[in-house]
């Protein structure tokens, strides 16, 4: 699918419903990308107390993972159709998440398909109005260049509102989250390295 096509070029996402049973003060996760949101759903198992939302521009795959958020009982986890490039404004209110997870994004290597990448400056700044203060912007590939690039665009803008977490122009070695997405266990399966970032908002 193409998410800079004209079927996703107008915001259509819904803002999310926050689980009844956790308060407005409930720490939130959200996972952008989420795929079949094994992240999202290991985390929401972990942290019961946690709301933890994953958004997924194929809505049939969203669909699917809630479902499977369900027959878990995961009443904690959201997962939803969002285009992150257009509806985050939309599906997330100012100030009320902690945590975003932007995990093994697709790397478009072709210089004409760059525009396809997603973290840029319109986008952070959204992730940056939706943190709450001291909260974090977790990112992770399995292609080096791509994390390069990513640590450029944060860590070479000192305006972004980002301090990176691990020092300036610095990747975070080790996973804190507990919790891996299933490109990640199969980067470590192959003997591969994840390049991780960690932003703190400030």
């Amino acid at each position: 699918m193409n998410p800079l096509g004209v079927t996703y070029s107008e915001g259509r996402a819904d803002p999310l419903p926050w689980p009844t049973h956790l308060g407005p003060q409930a720490q939130c996760d959200v996972e952008l990308g989420c795929a079949d949101a094994q992240f999202s759903r290991a985390l929401g198992r972990a942290h019961p107390d946690r709301v933890v939302v994953g958004l997924e521009i194929r809505a049939r795959v969203a669909a699917w993972a809630q479902r499977d958020a369900d027959a878990e009982g995961l009443a904690n986890v959201r997962i939803a159709y969002c285009n992150i490039n257009v509806d985050l404004d939309r599906v997330l209110g100012v100030d009320s998440v902690d945590r975003f997870h932007l995990l093994f994004p697709d790397p478009w290597f072709k210089t004409k398909h760059h525009k396809r990448r997603v973290i840029e400056p319109a986008l952070l700044a959204v992730i940056r109005s939706r943190l709450r203060r001291g909260g974090e912007l977790h990112f992770a590939s399995d292609v080096y260049e791509i994390a390069l690039e990513a640590m450029a665009e944060v860590d070479g803008d000192p305006t972004c509102g980002f301090v990176n977490v691990a020092g300036p122009w610095r990747f975070t070695r080790d996973n804190p989250y507990g919790v891996r997405s299933k490109r990640e266990d199969t980067t470590t399966r192959r003997g591969m390295r994840t390049w991780r970032l960690r932003w703190r908002a400030q």
